[in-house]
């Protein structure tokens, strides 16, 4: 039996893999080499190779599993099916004689606990959200439904409870009106609750000026969340740094070396594209200049990111961008009103040379992603139990997991990782060792309460809030505090009526002042992070009564008239400042009106009047 001495050139061969390294395998070697591949199942039925005449089958394969009572996925070792061993065997001696060496013998490849006839079907290893709501849009029972492969009954009562956290199925299972225009949608439920929550806020807020641009940011958030991280970790694209070389004998020392100097490159490339609040606006940030870049393989290259996922990404964006303004027609309620598709997608690439995202407008961005994930929120925590002693290392940060209760944990590929986010949002869990969200982003708690209100429960009344009457409603209020999840956590109480203040629920001629806010309402109810803001807040809290309700600023306008009068003045544009004497006043009348009266139409007139006389007075300033 003659040996062959034939130098090994050794190639790896799996689904990310870069493009250029997958090539690789089809390439003409030399006379005195024998090529060996190492590859996934992507060889057993994708590709072909070229002059195998050997296969080494070991009958088993990776495969992504999802536990549908945790809703955790992971990444297990298993036996394959028979009909993939075929396909495998047949692998070997496409263009010539061939063999395949099976590591199983006859006797456990004979046992259909072990090799199954056929792989078990797809759904059955993944969410059934949206097959659930597009039956229970069509009205059909979805327990009876003859699928050609049931779906697990444990996925089913799964899937619909996440339809009613998502507000997508009522109580009773129907779908709502939410959940109908969900159901258009031929994607993730989770995906068209984002890109719908983002549409009525910019619709319901007139007041932004880049509405288009935050759209279109908003389905590049939705298509970076249906994918894998596109940023390559250092072992996935090592190969490119270095030729092949068989015979290569450097040292131990160089190698690290190298190795030093690539983490560092990987390191540099990514901080470029980081966002702090989030793994989905920094990926749709490298989206962004992905599209925008001339040659997207070198850019892929020099900032290490996985072609193939790239380009999927960019293809789903601008489908997603299509399904909006193809279903704007037919549902009034969500439909796009400040513009085409053109006009989103020149806002999506013009606007990179001019003034970055603004504070307001990733809010926005990071509530959409929070009302689609709300129920997969977590929060850190900063004690540990026994059990969990042993996991502890000197720097990590722990979270625990509305829906589970062991401890996870945030991967060190994440945006947020070296943050340690008090609330975040994940949009998968996958257990690898130990259990690392994936997905992340940063949410304000309130959020929590207003997205996922079916997974709130409520206090008793705090004694020490002061009680609140509706003249409208002609109905008492107390306080409660809001617990979420089953681990009863307290949410921070909402500042509402500071909130309502600015966006002029409370006094009628705000309302038409808004558009001269230099910030949003919706800040007031989030961290405090302009000065002006909190400057509001502490006066209200820090004033002899607690300013919470219409008739306990009158009391305090009794008392001094100009109670509030720079931090309400201070949160309106400079531009706006020397007419807001003649708003003060209108407001100290207001004060006086109760119930029905604040609705009346003397205050619109009187509003429209005044913006009439003044809003050109305000035009001509800014002009200067």
């Amino acid at each position: 039996m003659s040996v062959s001495h034939s130098k090994l050139r050794v190639l790896p061969l799996y689904a990310m893999l870069p493009a250029s390294q997958q090539l690789r395998v089809f390439q003409d070697i030399p006379e005195d080499e024998r090529l060996v591949v190492v590859a996934t199942n992507v060889a057993e039925t994708y590709l072909t190779i070229p002059g195998i005449k050997y296969v080494v089958d070991t009958g088993k394969q990776k495969v992504k599993s999802y536990n549908h009572a945790t809703g955790m996925a992971s990444y297990d070792i298993q036996w394959i099916s028979k009909a993939s061993a075929s396909q495998r065997a047949g692998r070997a001696g496409r263009t010539g004689p061939g063999h395949c060496y099976r590591l199983y013998s006859a006797a456990a490849y004979s046992k259909d606990e072990l090799f199954p006839q056929l792989s078990e079907p797809e759904i059955k290893k993944v969410p059934v959200d949206g097959v659930v709501l597009m039956l229970k849009f069509m009205k059909i029972d979805v327990l009876k439904f003859p699928f050609p492969t049931p779906s697990n009954k444990e996925s089913l009562v799964e899937a619909e409870h996440s339809l009613k956290a998502l507000e997508a199925l009522d109580s009773l299972g129907e779908p709502t009106p939410l959940g109908k225009a969900m159901a258009q949608y031929p994607m993730n439920p989770r995906h068209s609750r984002l890109l719908l929550t983002i549409i009525k806020i910019l619709k319901s807020h007139r007041g932004f000026t880049r509405p288009n641009f935050i759209l279109g940011f908003a389905s590049a958030a939705a298509s970076a969340l249906s994918f894998p991280n596109p940023f390559l970790m250092q072992n996935e694209f090592s190969g490119e740094s270095k030729d092949h070389n068989p015979d290569s004998d450097e040292d131990q020392q160089e190698r690290k070396r190298k190795k030093k100097k690539l983490k560092a490159m990987v390191r540099d490339s990514r901080a470029q594209f980081i966002n702090p609040s989030g793994d989905a606006l920094t990926v749709a940030h490298a989206l962004r200049l992905f599209e925008l870049s001339e040659n997207t393989v070198e850019f892929c290259r020099l900032n290490s990111l996985h072609l193939k996922t790239m380009e999927e990404m960019s293809k789903l964006r601008k489908q997603l961008l299509r399904l909006i303004f193809h279903h704007t027609q037919s549902c009034e309620q969500y439909s796009w009103k400040f513009g085409v598709f053109e006009d989103v997608e020149m806002a999506w690439r013009n606007e990179i040379d001019k003034k970055p995202m603004q504070f307001i407008e990733e809010e926005i961005l990071l509530e959409g992603i929070c009302a689609g994930w709300a129920d997969r929120a977590a929060k850190r925590i900063h004690t540990f139990s026994a059990s969990s002693r042993d996991m502890r290392t000197v720097q990590a940060v722990h979270y625990q997991s509305c829906a589970l209760s062991d401890t996870i944990h945030l991967h060190r590929s994440s945006s947020v990782a070296q943050i340690a986010l008090d609330f975040v949002v994940y949009s998968e869990l996958v257990n690898k060792n130990r259990p690392y969200m994936h997905g992340v982003t940063r949410v304000k708690p309130c959020w929590l309460f207003k997205y996922a209100r079916s997974l709130c429960t409520f206090s008793a009344p705090l004694e020490d809030r002061k009680i609140h009457y509706d003249p409208k409603k002609d109905q008492v209020y107390r306080y409660v505090c809001p617990i979420f999840s089953r681990h009863n956590w307290q949410l921070p109480l909402q500042r509402v009526f500071a909130c309502a203040l600015l966006n002029g629920d409370v006094l009628p001629c705000l309302k038409e002042a808004r558009k001269f806010l230099s910030v949003s309402p919706l800040v007031v109810q989030g961290p405090v992070i302009h000065r002006k803001v909190g400057d509001l807040l502490s006066r209200m809290k820090t004033s002899q009564h607690l300013i919470d309700s219409r008739a306990a600023l009158r009391d305090a306008w009794d008392w001094c008239p100009d109670f509030l009068y720079p931090e309400i003045k201070a949160c309106f544009q400079v531009k706006f400042h020397s007419q807001f004497g003649a708003l003060w006043n209108r407001m100290h009348q207001e004060i006086r009106l109760e119930g029905q009266d604040l609705s009346q139409e003397g205050c619109r007139k009187f509003c429209k009047r005044l913006w009439s006389i003044y809003l050109p007075r305000v035009q001509a300033v800014s002009l200067h």
